[in-house]
């Protein structure tokens, strides 16, 4: 399985990428929205989840999840520090897939990241 993480923070992402490595996905790692989203748009059809962070340097994690829902038909799970209702179905209502607050724990990502990836 092949997934894409769009995380700043970088010891959540190093940390987060090591995790998932482990638990056997080729993760592709990326510190801003800019070089995740033209990463994503050369190699979609590779990709079987994005993982992305909300605020995010040059494009956000709503902008990269208005894109992928409108070109790809590939699942995303936002990552926000943020617990803002508002925020959550603003993002739900553009497509995403899941919504988890930080922190969370990275087991649980994992099996939500299961059950989407076993919906498409």
């Amino acid at each position: 399985m092949k997934l894409v993480l769009i995380e700043d923070e970088d010891i959540l992402r190093k940390s987060l990428a090591f995790f998932l490595k482990s638990n056997d996905y080729q993760v592709h790692e990326f510190d801003n929205g800019l070089e995740g989203m033209h990463f994503i748009n050369e190699n979609h059809n590779d990709i079987n989840l994005i993982i992305t962070d909300l605020n995010l340097p040059f494009t956000s994690g709503k902008q990269i999840v208005f894109e992928v829902k409108k070109k790809y038909d590939i699942p995303v799970i936002v990552l926000t520090a943020s617990s803002v209702e508002q925020t959550e179905m603003e993002i739900l209502e553009l497509g995403a897939d899941d919504f988890i607050v930080k922190p969370f724990s990275p087991s649980v990502l994992l099996q939500r990241m299961k059950r989407i990836i076993k919906k498409v």
